[in-house]
């Protein structure tokens, strides 16, 4: 007779060991994407090919608590040739603002339901395609957010003559970050459809 506890402990050990694989592979291909800049600004942010996808597959394959864990490595590769002013610009732009996507980790399946799935991306699938969405556009408006605040307390002076720090902050970081929000969600149904179709097979 199997004993009850010994597989529960067998099955938890084998999730945190596909947690942390996985979970180094999303952030290395995330981090890998952000480093391919289709545009980029002239004081910091810009445009990539959907960097933020992995990190934001896995945090709905793994729930929130793996999610924000994977978004704070995520935002502390970023530093490195990031566009740092003081800690608190730091943290505002880098750290607050990019560990913002582990809230897509609150989209993610029960986990009763997800731990019966073996593949992570079929995980990301059982969470479904419009909370996908919703969680997707909150992380972003966070971090655009922090983001905005950064560049009025430390960028106003940049702003025309005349024109608010608001707008101009508003303006500069909606430029890339609704961009970059868009080929997310584009990427992110493209590969959802093809997953979802598999799946059925």
């Amino acid at each position: 007779m199997s004993d009850p506890v010994k597989n529960s402990k067998k099955s938890s050990n084998k999730e945190k060991i596909v947690c942390i694989v996985t979970g180094g592979l999303c952030i290395a291909l995330s981090f890998v994407l952000s480093q391919i800049k289709i545009f980029e600004m002239p004081m910091g942010g810009s445009v990539t090919p959907a960097s933020t996808l992995p990190i934001a597959v896995y945090a709905m394959a793994f729930g929130p608590v793996w999610g924000f864990l994977a978004a704070v490595i995520f935002a502390l590769l970023q530093l490195i040739g990031g566009w740092l002013v003081t800690p608190f610009q730091v943290l505002l732009d880098y750290i607050l603002g990019f560990t913002a996507y582990g809230i897509i980790g609150f989209a993610a399946a029960p986990y009763d339901i997800r731990s019966k799935i073996s593949n992570p991306l079929y995980r990301f699938v059982k969470a479904g395609f419009f909370k996908a969405v919703v969680f997707t556009v909150i992380a972003f408006a966070v971090r655009c957010f922090c983001s905005v605040l950064s560049g009025v307390i430390f960028y106003a002076d940049y702003a025309p003559e005349g024109m608010s720090p608001w707008v101009y902050s508003i303006s500069y970081n909606g430029s890339f970050l609704l961009v970059e929000l868009m080929i997310t969600l584009v990427v992110m149904g493209a590969v959802y459809g093809t997953l979802k179709k598999t799946s059925r097979k």
